[in-house]
Protein backbone atom coordinates (compact mmCIF):
# COMPACT_ATOMS: atom_id res chain seq x y z
CA UNK A 1 0.00 0.00 0.00
CA UNK A 2 1.03 3.42 -0.51
CA UNK A 3 1.33 6.49 1.65
CA UNK A 4 -1.75 8.07 -0.16
CA UNK A 5 -3.80 4.66 1.04
CA UNK A 6 -2.45 4.70 4.55
CA UNK A 7 -3.60 8.34 5.07
CA UNK A 8 -6.85 8.24 3.95
CA UNK A 9 -7.53 5.08 6.18
CA UNK A 10 -5.77 7.03 9.13
CA UNK A 11 -8.52 9.74 8.77
CA UNK A 12 -11.59 7.52 8.00
CA UNK A 13 -10.32 5.04 11.24
CA UNK A 14 -10.22 8.96 13.27
CA UNK A 15 -13.51 10.03 11.53
CA UNK A 16 -15.43 6.73 12.00
CA UNK A 17 -14.32 6.01 15.88
CA UNK A 18 -15.37 10.00 16.58
CA UNK A 19 -18.62 9.55 15.22
CA UNK A 20 -19.29 6.25 17.26
CA UNK A 21 -18.43 7.88 20.32
CA UNK A 22 -21.29 11.10 19.48
CA UNK A 23 -23.25 7.92 18.72
CA UNK A 24 -22.93 6.67 22.46
CA UNK A 25 -23.38 9.43 23.58
CA UNK A 26 -26.84 10.46 21.99
CA UNK A 27 -27.57 12.24 18.54
CA UNK A 28 -29.34 14.79 20.31
CA UNK A 29 -25.80 15.79 22.14
CA UNK A 30 -23.90 17.70 19.86
CA UNK A 31 -26.19 17.75 16.31
CA UNK A 32 -23.28 20.24 14.63
CA UNK A 33 -20.29 17.76 15.79
CA UNK A 34 -22.19 14.83 14.51
CA UNK A 35 -22.91 17.08 11.13
CA UNK A 36 -19.40 18.14 10.60
CA UNK A 37 -17.56 14.75 11.55
CA UNK A 38 -20.02 13.14 8.58
CA UNK A 39 -19.16 15.81 6.03
CA UNK A 40 -15.42 15.53 6.64
CA UNK A 41 -16.15 11.22 5.79
CA UNK A 42 -17.81 12.64 2.64
CA UNK A 43 -14.73 14.67 1.64
CA UNK A 44 -12.54 11.95 2.76
CA UNK A 45 -14.37 10.01 0.52
CA UNK A 46 -13.99 12.32 -2.61
CA UNK A 47 -10.54 12.37 -2.04
CA UNK A 48 -9.93 8.92 -2.26
CA UNK A 49 -11.67 8.37 -5.25
CA UNK A 50 -9.63 11.17 -6.98
CA UNK A 51 -6.23 9.59 -5.65
CA UNK A 52 -6.26 5.98 -5.06
CA UNK A 53 -6.54 3.37 -8.15
CA UNK A 54 -10.22 1.54 -8.26
CA UNK A 55 -8.37 -1.73 -6.80
CA UNK A 56 -6.66 0.44 -3.60
CA UNK A 57 -10.07 1.62 -3.53
CA UNK A 58 -12.26 -1.18 -2.99
CA UNK A 59 -9.63 -2.08 -0.68
CA UNK A 60 -10.59 0.57 1.35
CA UNK A 61 -13.74 0.70 1.20
CA UNK A 62 -13.80 -3.27 2.25
CA UNK A 63 -11.68 -2.67 5.29
CA UNK A 64 -13.57 0.36 6.30
CA UNK A 65 -16.67 -1.71 6.52
CA UNK A 66 -18.16 0.42 3.81
CA UNK A 67 -20.67 -0.86 1.06
CA UNK A 68 -21.38 1.43 -1.99
CA UNK A 69 -24.44 2.63 -0.72
CA UNK A 70 -23.18 3.47 2.72
CA UNK A 71 -20.19 5.16 0.51
CA UNK A 72 -22.43 7.31 -1.12
CA UNK A 73 -24.70 8.31 1.47
CA UNK A 74 -21.23 10.12 3.06
CA UNK A 75 -20.55 11.71 0.22
CA UNK A 76 -24.11 12.93 -0.45
CA UNK A 77 -23.45 15.24 3.02
CA UNK A 78 -21.33 17.48 1.61
CA UNK A 79 -23.75 18.39 -1.19
CA UNK A 80 -26.37 19.36 0.96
Amino acid sequence: MNNTFDTLQTLFSQDLQALQQLRKRGWFTLPMSRIVKEEHIGRCCFLAEEFLDREDLNTLKRELGFSDRQWNAYKAKISQ
